[in-house]
């Protein structure tokens, strides 16, 4: 578990700050962000509250980090001001309408490089489980495998122990919880569930706007990496097929059509273990023409 100096563990309060809301010009199709138009979304504030109780609990110190433009220093200075110790900034470009299809990894690498590089694999990194603008919650998990960290995903409730070990709970469906035991180093993302952002007092409010702001540039390897823009899926390989027998529109139709040929009917097949489960899965593609007989193949 990393330290800074004698003040304790390392608490990363990762803030996602992105579009909060946008207008579309219905004659051009053009989207316009508004200056209070950005911000975090109510998880990621809720993750930093977290993180804040967890550092008077276990004597810590909360760093507030974030990627983009300088106008997200409003955010950090908002942390500053409701008790983070530090804050620290990638400097990235604003996000646009085509930044929205990306799936997250490449900030999770730009905010890991940065954080490493300054305070090593912190104790603990808390994320909103969603942002506002993307909504695919991915970065998070991304962040806990470039920290080689544990990861605990869609948290409503942390109780902390000693330090570096959690208790947290998710949210399954039909209304039951999931306790885990997490040990640090880990990285946690939680849900605005009845946590709110606590009120940074006035002169607390003033003293951030001198806070000091560390900004670093986005790191090369992190922009070289390749951005997914689309996924679909995965469509059987046209092929040749010989023309339909019969002389008449009707028969080649029937035959095209497979109208009077014996059909599969669907089934339930299971449970199975995960090795029959495949196989099955495997042989259904093949059937249906997905993939060949040399594709899929298990060893």
């Amino acid at each position: 578990m990393d330290m800074v100096g004698s003040g304790g563990p390392v608490i990363v309060a990762a803030l996602k700050w992105s579009w909060l809301r946008a207008s579309v010009d219905p004659l051009t199709g053009s989207v316009q962000v508004g200056v209070h138009d950005t911000g975090v979304s109510a998880a990621d504030e809720a993750a930093l509250e977290h993180a804040l109780r967890l550092a008077g609990r276990w004597s810590g110190r909360v760093v507030a980090v974030t990627c983009g433009p300088p106008e997200a220093d409003a955010a950090l200075r908002a942390a500053l001001a409701a008790g983070a110790a530090e804050a620290l900034r990638v400097d990235a470009a604003a996000p646009d309408a085509s930044a929205l299809v990306g799936n997250g990894r490449q900030v999770a690498r730009s905010l890991a490089v940065a954080v490493r590089r300054r305070y090593g694999v912190p104790a603990l990194t808390l994320c909103g489980d969603r942002s506002v603008d993307r909504g695919t919650g991915t970065v998070p998990g991304f962040l806990a495998a470039e920290f080689g960290a544990a990861q605990a995903l869609g948290v409503v409730r942390l109780e902390p122990g000693e330090v570096g070990d959690l208790l947290v709970h998710r949210r399954l469906d039909h209304g039951r919880r999931e306790v885990l035991q997490v040990n640090c180093p880990a990285v946690v993302s939680v849900e605005a569930a009845g946590v709110r952002l606590r009120r940074a007092s006035l002169p607390a409010v003033l003293s951030s706007r001198s806070g000091e702001i560390t900004v670093v540039k986005e790191s090369s390897a992190a922009t070289a990496s390749p951005r997914m823009l689309a996924q679909g899926p995965r469509r059987p390989r046209t092929h040749a097929i010989e023309p339909p027998a019969g002389n008449r529109p009707q028969e080649r139709l029937v035959e095209l059509t497979g109208a009077f040929q014996a059909s599969t009917s669907a089934r339930v097949v299971g449970p199975l273990p995960a090795s029959e489960a495949v196989d099955e899965l495997l042989g259904y593609l093949r059937g249906r023409g997905y993939l060949s007989e040399s594709d899929g193949s298990r060893p």
